[in-house]
């Protein structure tokens, strides 16, 4: 049964703005969905309607959290400024019945004790960044919110704080998680959410994503001798209309690019016989690069997007 489910929900706000239109999609349990999209896409009021913090003009979010419940990270900087980095924490800790130990375990996740006893006004933007993702670590959940929780951290902080949340989703927790880092998405998360312009362009497993985005893969061979004159020529008529071939000058290896899903062993198996390979290599294209060709310039047309699937 699915932890999360967000039915036909729009979102008009009092100044015309319609920020989501009719998104639905639901979220199993033991999932790290990202939230994707342009600034302005919808992604934080997608967060703060499933998190409770503002209600849909229509359609309905239901969390099946059992005896669990929902923790939530906001985008903005939302901490007691009198408190303590620690008494913030423990707020929350004992708000939610949360034994106070767990607060000494998630200052040390977060590289926290060095400010434990600083006033929270008194601390850097990235500290205050963690401060809010303690705050939601720190008690058990059923589902995760995290609104950019990885934006003004250090590269190896945001690291950190990602591959936490997979724990959390490996022990059966849902987490639902907005970001630019699609690099850190790529590795984190299950599935993702695009959103763009208020509306649900894919629901989809990432490597999936990727795949129907037209990613494709650089296979770079290197042959134990020069290619004959005329090999350049019979590879060409023989190259497989998707595919596109360079060849080096020297005819000493060649570079084929072709789509992701093809693999390896088509690419060997095209190969002559008589070429001997030294060396090979491949490079896939990433959920960033697709990302980047694909939906950074535009906004794509509803009947030419990635078809919407659920997990």
């Amino acid at each position: 049964m699915p932890s999360l489910t967000v039915d036909h929900v729009t979102k008009r706000y009092r100044t015309g703005t319609e920020a989501l239109l009719d998104v639905s999609f639901t979220v199993e349990p033991g999932t790290v969905l990202a939230v994707v999209g342009h600034n302005g896409a919808g992604k934080s009021t997608l967060l703060n309607i499933v998190s409770g913090l503002i209600r849909p003009t229509s359609g309905t979010v239901t969390a099946d959290v059992g005896r669990g419940r929902v923790m939530w990270a906001p985008q903005r900087t939302m901490v007691d400024w009198s408190l303590t980095v620690r008494q913030n924490i423990e707020l929350v800790a004992r708000l939610t019945g949360t034994p106070v130990a767990a607060v000494d375990r998630v200052l040390e996740l977060l590289d926290l004790d060095k400010v434990r006893s600083r006033q929270a006004e008194y601390i850097s933007g990235g500290q205050l960044q963690r401060v809010q993702i303690a705050r939601a670590l720190v008690a058990d959940a059923a589902v995760y919110v995290l609104d950019e929780p990885t934006a003004g951290l250090d590269p190896a902080a945001g690291e950190l704080v990602m591959e936490h949340l997979r724990g959390r989703a490996a022990a059966g927790s849902t987490v639902l998680v907005s970001s630019h880092d699609l690099d850190a998405v790529e590795r984190t998360a299950s599935g993702l959410v695009l959103l763009d312009e208020g509306r649900l362009r894919a629901h989809l497993p990432v490597a999936e994503f990727v795949r129907r985005a037209g990613a494709t893969m650089k296979v770079s061979v290197v042959f134990a001798e020069p290619m004959p004159d005329t090999m350049p020529d019979r590879l060409a008529r023989t190259l497989p209309a998707e595919w596109t071939l360079t060849t080096a000058p020297d005819r000493a290896g060649l570079a084929v690019q072709v789509p992701l899903a093809t693999g390896l062993r088509p690419v060997l198996a095209w190969l002559p016989p008589e070429l001997r390979v030294q060396d090979l290599s491949a490079e896939k294209q990433s959920l960033r690069d697709v990302y980047l060709a694909r939906y950074a310039d535009r906004t794509p047309a509803p009947e030419t997007e990635t078809v919407t699937v659920q997990q």
